[in-house]
């Protein structure tokens, strides 16, 4: 009895113990994203999808995404129904179009935790693999911007760590099966978000990962293949519902948004293969100073991989991903969000044998001093930033974000230098993570103040103008500028760009005489009576809404990259509540 008694306050202290390491773990990312709903909506992306998301609830349409009333077949709609979820429950706002990344991000540094608990059976180690990978700079921007990469990438993510789970535990056990059945369902909701790397990537990393090591018997494993059909089933009921009413989707969706856009530079979105590489490495600041250890230490165990098969495990996850889009002519900074976790928890295995030394080895100090230099750059970069001549009008609010940003970077670079001197590593960490924490939450709330393509200050003059005139119509020429609807809650016509939409814009049933417009058109309404709010950019404008130009317009706001323009005089009564609030 009293050993069982003891086992029993054993477990409850490390069940405590685990308690409070997920707690610190959420407060901390918590922290380190609080500010994520600061900025203005940025324009194309956060603007498309938040609106995709308002359309779903305004129109009670949630198989066929609509973006500005056309059908938008890019993309699966996981990240659309959980932008929407949000919505719903928060309200059509900034902070709640963004809550989805945060919220998928922060549960996936406490998957990193949990599944290196289990692993490693080594408290230190799950931490510090949480900690590197919530606090790198990939992860932690990219977890507070409105896209599909965060989203795909913590569905990747879960699925590779549930794998490695289900791989620490007897072969068909049902805790084995628990957790492959768990990696295929997030498979499944991977290829929900953003198609058929979903599925690609675990078959590619298991299959590289077991050849490699020698583990032949894993590609017979029929639970593999029967894996596919839970894929399968998650995701083919939303590709039959919408084909059933387009019947040019598949085509459009399959082939060339998922073959084609690999293949060939459609989109216009190719990469140098120099700058792809360097944002690889800058992308692990402020711990990519320990890659080339890592690296380094994972390829002399070539010859016994057998014995290291997690490290290579993790290994080929990162580099067969990174080596994958190296090779894609469609290429985008957040593609490479999915490769963190991995390389994370080998710099975390890293600095977990470097801390037991009692004097820190020269490559363990240059690994160091390389991220000190960088936050001493990152201070630089901060102080000059307010003085760039075409933000000068948002000095002073640039300046409060980024000097502020200035002075925590220089702190750390100095005290780590300090701490440097007394082999004092984890004090060295501690500071990363606090400095990341504060940045980044600095440097993207200034952002806001360089994002000047948004038309959100506009809005703020056209939405009680709005009130007025109920049946206006509002344009954007010459451009989509999507975050004019979710501000304003309403449709606009899109004048002589149909950019993105031209595809799908084609089809059957698109929605796309609601919304897109031509030049004549839209010039034949403009000369009407009927009223319009237009927003162009400079070209346009000076081209043909100045006072010397056939189209006159009368200014009602603007900003340095952005016109807001109406094709009548208003009333004096209305003309004096015009604020623009910048």
């Amino acid at each position: 009895m009293i050993k069982h008694g003891s086992h029993c306050r054993l477990r409850m202290q490390v069940d405590r113990i685990f308690g409070c390491d997920l707690l610190i773990l959420s407060l901390i990312m918590a922290v380190a994203l609080c500010l994520y709903g600061v900025p203005v909506l940025f324009t194309p992306d956060e603007g498309r999808y938040a609106e995709i998301a308002r359309e779903m609830i305004v129109n009670n349409e949630y198989v066929v995404p609509h973006l500005d009333g056309v059908i938008y077949f890019e993309k699966p709609p996981m990240i659309y129904w959980l932008t929407a979820l949000s919505l719903k429950f928060f309200g059509f706002n900034i902070w709640a179009a963004r809550l989805p990344n945060p919220i998928l991000s922060i549960i996936g540094v406490l998957f990193v935790y949990v599944v290196c608990r289990i692993v490693y059976q080594k408290r230190r180690v799950a931490l510090w693999s949480a900690l590197v990978s919530g606090t790198s700079i990939l992860y932690l921007g990219g977890a507070r911007y409105l896209n599909l990469d965060a989203g795909v990438a913590f569905f990747i993510t879960v699925t590779m760590l549930s794998f490695w789970a289900s791989r620490q535990y007897k072969q068909k056990s049902w805790t084995n099966n628990l957790w492959l059945l768990n990696a295929f369902i997030f498979s499944g909701l991977a290829v929900m978000t953003k198609g058929l790397i979903g599925i690609v990537f675990p078959m590619m990393i298991i299959g590289l990962w077991a050849i490699i090591v020698g583990k032949f018997r894993l590609l017979l494993d029929y639970r593999l293949y029967l894996g596919l059909v839970i894929v399968v089933l998650i995701s083919i009921p939303w590709i039959i519902a919408v084909n059933s009413e387009h019947p040019e989707f598949f085509h459009y969706y399959v082939v060339v948004q998922q073959i084609l856009r690999y293949a060939t530079d459609e989109q216009g979105r190719q990469m140098s293969k120099f700058a792809y590489f360097g944002i690889f490495i800058i992308g692990f600041f402020p711990w990519f100073g320990f890659l080339p250890q890592v690296f380094k230490s994972v390829l002399t165990k070539w010859r016994t991989r057998r014995e290291h098969e997690n490290e290579w495990f993790l290994f080929v996850w990162g580099v067969s991903i990174l080596l994958f889009f190296a090779f894609s002519k469609s290429i985008l900074i957040g593609y490479l969000i999915p490769i963190v976790v991995p390389f994370a928890i080998l710099i975390a295995r890293r600095l977990d044998k470097v801390l037991n030394d009692v004097k820190l080895k020269k490559s363990t100090k240059a690994s160091v001093i390389v991220a000190l230099v960088f936050f001493a750059a990152i201070a630089i970069a901060f102080v000059i930033l307010p003085f760039i001549p075409q933000f000068s009008m948002f000095f002073l609010k640039i300046a409060v974000y980024y000097w502020l940003g200035a002075v925590v970077a220089i702190i750390t670079a100095i005290m780590g230098c300090i701490y440097l001197k007394r082999d004092n590593l984890k004090t060295i960490m501690l500071w990363f993570v606090a400095a990341m924490m504060i940045i980044l939450n600095l440097g993207w709330s200034g952002s806001q103040y360089f994002a000047q393509k948004t038309v959100k200050p506009l809005t703020n003059i056209v939405a009680p103008l709005l009130k007025a005139y109920p049946n206006a119509i509002v344009a954007n020429y010459g451009g989509y500028f999507y975050d004019a609807q979710f501000y304003l809650d309403r449709l606009t016509w899109i004048v002589a760009n149909e950019g993105e939409l031209a595809n799908t814009a084609r089809m059957s049933n698109s929605g796309a005489d609601k919304t897109l417009r031509t030049a004549e058109q839209f010039w034949s309404v403009w000369k009407s009576d009927q009223r319009v709010f237009v927003f162009t950019d400079a070209n346009n404008y000076n081209l043909y809404f100045k006072k010397s130009q056939p189209y006159q317009g009368y200014l009602l706001g603007e900003t340095p990259k952005r016109f807001l323009l109406t094709n009548h005089p208003l009333p004096e009564y209305l003309i004096t509540s015009i604020t623009l609030d910048k």
